[in-house]
């Protein structure tokens, strides 16, 4: 017999805060988040400490481990954000290039 996964409220954490770990799930280092959410970088240490807090984390590796096991984020939907956003800066680039 399968255990019941539990369901997590997801509104625990604030629309930023999920902005905030998608990005970091994305890859995106503090400043590279800050810059995409026009936020300043202290703002996004902050955050991420409360994300850390809120989930009981000792990192945001954690913090992505636990947001992908309950559900908050799906590792599909990061994957697909992610590649086709560097697809199209790679298309960005070679329109430039091609001018």
């Amino acid at each position: 017999m399968l255990a019941r996964v539990s369901k997590v409220n997801r509104h625990i954490l604030s629309r930023r805060q999920r902005a905030i770990l998608n990005l970091f799930a994305e890859g995106y280092k503090n400043k590279e988040i800050a810059d995409e959410l026009c936020i300043s970088e202290q703002t996004v240490r902050e955050d991420q400490a409360n994300l850390m807090s809120k989930l009981n984390a000792a990192n945001i590796s954690s913090v992505i481990h636990y947001a992908l096991v309950k559900g908050l984020i799906s590792a599909y939907d990061v994957l697909e954000r992610r590649f086709s956003k560097r697809k199209s800066e790679v298309n960005r680039i070679r329109i430039a290039d091609n001018r």
